[in-house]
């Protein structure tokens, strides 16, 4: 091993959970795209989870084993959840990609027979209606994955080139769908949508994305470094977060957009 070799181990062996998760994601994202990174021969989770042992091994190195075992469960537990959060991130990108685009399409032709024909103030609010469900669902995750990487990652990007070339088009498609349906509310004399207000109002349904990623991380984390209670403790979080209350407050809050 030369001289710059054992200083780059040594630097690797001093790195805390987190920090061992951002330098494999800088790494992953220079590399490829999400789908090259799941076909890595290597899986990267097991990459990170063998560094996280190694880093704390050698920082704890003397004192006794039963000690140093849970200080090594304790920080894979912490770097799994953040690694698999990455993914969960990128993942819910490629899952709504599809779906944004079919719906684009159909909502670009609805306006564009609005504006050819004659549109009424009525039909105008129930169109606003429509396109408010199709905004809230990129902006949530917009700014759901902005504000994981602020409060996670330190600010580092999550989004493999491929997950981020898919979330701007979304962004793209949606601020189109808004132009359109504002030009119509302006010939009607009915109030615009603006994107950053939306946004503010969202907030708090973007907190509750990340909350879901992250208790959907935490479970499959526990499956692997936790006890069978710890997991089901955190599958019983999933399935409130997912349950009907979550839902009727989603419904709430379309109601209180259209008011």
């Amino acid at each position: 091993m030369s001289s710059r070799q054992r200083r780059v181990r040594a630097i690797e062996l001093s790195l805390s959970p987190q920090q061992i998760v951002l330098v494999w994601l800088r790494n992953a994202l220079q590399a490829g795209t999400f789908e090259e990174s799941a076909r890595h021969s290597s899986p990267h989770r097991i990459v990170v989870a063998n560094a996280v042992y190694d880093a704390v091994r050698s920082s704890m190195k003397g004192q006794p084993d039963p000690l140093v075992d849970r200080a090594i469960r304790h920080a894979q537990q912490e770097a799994d959840l953040l690694y698999l959060l990455v993914i969960y991130t990128n993942a819910a990108v490629l899952g709504d990609y599809e779906q944004r685009k079919r719906e684009f399409v159909y909502l670009l032709g609805y306006l564009t027979a609005e504006m050819n024909g004659k549109t009424t103030e009525h039909r105008v609010q129930i169109l606003r209606t429509v396109v408010l469900v199709f905004l809230k669902s990129v902006i949530i995750l917009d700014a759901a994955i902005a504000q994981a990487a602020v409060e996670r990652l330190n600010g580092q990007p999550m989004l493999f080139r491929d997950c981020e070339a898919k979330l701007k088009e979304q962004v793209h498609l949606a601020e189109e769908v808004r132009e359109i349906f504002n030009f119509l509310a302006r010939s009607m004399g009915s109030a615009e949508i603006d994107l950053e207000e939306l946004r503010k109002r969202l907030q708090s349904e973007s907190d509750r994305m990340i909350s879901l990623w992250v208790s959907l991380a935490r479970q499959v984390m526990l499956s692997l470094f936790g006890t069978t209670g710890e997991t089901h403790a955190a599958m019983d979080q999933v399935l409130l977060l997912c349950g009907p209350k979550s839902r009727e407050a989603s419904l709430q809050q379309i109601q209180n957009d259209r008011g």
